[in-house]
């Protein structure tokens, strides 16, 4: 259970972020190009990004409400990336709602993607201090370009049967950990952190976003449907080249017959039919593959503690402890 300060906190940056969302976002024509942005941004989410970015702001000893634009921008480009990503895995649901391609049409949700990268731009430019603009533009750039690449690979993935531990660190490092570690480092920047203290920020966030990816590939089929918003074996459905599937794929000498032939299957048909995601479930149950992953999060997240040591010992060092326990503890 997390602690009272810290949840107060979380729950004043995240109000903060949702009453100044609302007023940054254009009510313009063509509504066809406005209205999926108003309706993404505005529905809802857990704004874990902006919230970051403020409570590492807080932890190289600036304020906190100096970073709310950047954080808020950080918010837009995570969002950009689901929109497009959403369209690549032919998704349907997202955050228990349609998708943007799926209440509008592809295109609409190409271009109001591609919108929020210059409403993110500009967003970011209305921060209270820019002294170190070119050092948050450079993290901005960086950041998009990583994502992007995250996603391709994630994308070459799905062609290949055999894909390392090593290879699937690397592409979450990219398409997922990238907007954590951004969040750090643009929060990092409007406290005024030095060169070590960014560096400390990056390793934290790069840690927990591992440990969050790999916390999402278990909850998409270890999770209760309706909490996750989506729907439960997703990424099975889609052939994706999770964790589970990578260590079960590891595994797949020493298992049954009717075990690998599911995992086979699976790999031949680029994904399962929903009525094999029990089955599926089944197998990562009895071959351990749940334990490893839960026990992977609990790794990554104790690396994400740890290089947080050099940080200076205040109350927003503390919330980024907390807000790593929160990663961890989340059910969907």
């Amino acid at each position: 259970m997390l602690n009272a300060p810290f949840a107060e906190q979380y729950a004043h940056y995240k109000q903060a972020v949702e009453s100044t969302l609302a007023d940054l976002l254009p009510q313009s024509h063509p509504q066809t190009f406005y209205e999926p942005m108003r309706y993404t941004l505005l529905s809802g989410g857990k704004r874990v990004r902006p919230v970051l970015t403020m409570m590492a702001c807080d932890a190289v000893g600036g304020n906190g409400m100096d970073a709310l634009y950047a954080g808020i921008a950080v918010e837009m480009l995570h969002n950009f990336t689901l929109i497009h990503d959403d369209i690549m895995d032919a998704a349907s649901v997202r955050r228990g709602n349609p998708t943007v391609h799926v209440k509008w049409n592809q295109s609409a949700a190409i271009l109001s993607g591609d919108g929020m990268i210059a409403l993110a731009y500009q967003t970011l430019l209305r921060s209270p201090d820019l002294k170190r603009l070119a050092e948050l533009i450079a993290a901005v750039n960086t950041g998009i370009t990583e994502v992007c690449e995250g996603q391709a690979l994630d994308l070459e993935f799905q062609d290949r049967t055999q894909i390392t531990l090593e290879e699937y660190f690397l592409m979450i490092d990219k398409k997922t950990a990238k907007m954590l570690e951004l969040s750090v480092q643009l929060g990092g920047i409007l406290g005024n952190a030095s060169s070590g203290h960014l560096e400390a920020l990056s390793q934290y966030a790069n840690a927990s976003g591992i440990a969050f990816q790999v916390q999402d590939d278990l909850l998409d089929i270890a999770a209760d449907g309706a909490k996750l918003g989506k729907t439960i074996g997703g990424d099975i459905l889609e052939g994706k080249k999770t964790f589970l599937i990578i260590k079960a794929l590891e595994k797949r000498d020493s298992m049954s017959q009717n075990d690998r032939l599911l995992l086979e299957h699976f790999l031949a048909e680029r994904g399962l039919k929903a009525e094999h995601i029990p089955e599926m479930q089944r197998l990562f149950e009895r071959n351990g593959i749940f334990e490893e992953a839960r026990a992977e999060v609990a790794t990554l997240t104790e690396k994400a503690h740890r290089a947080l040591d050099s940080l200076p010992n205040s109350h927003g060092n503390a919330y980024l402890h907390e807000f790593a326990t929160m990663l961890l503890e989340r059910t969907h």
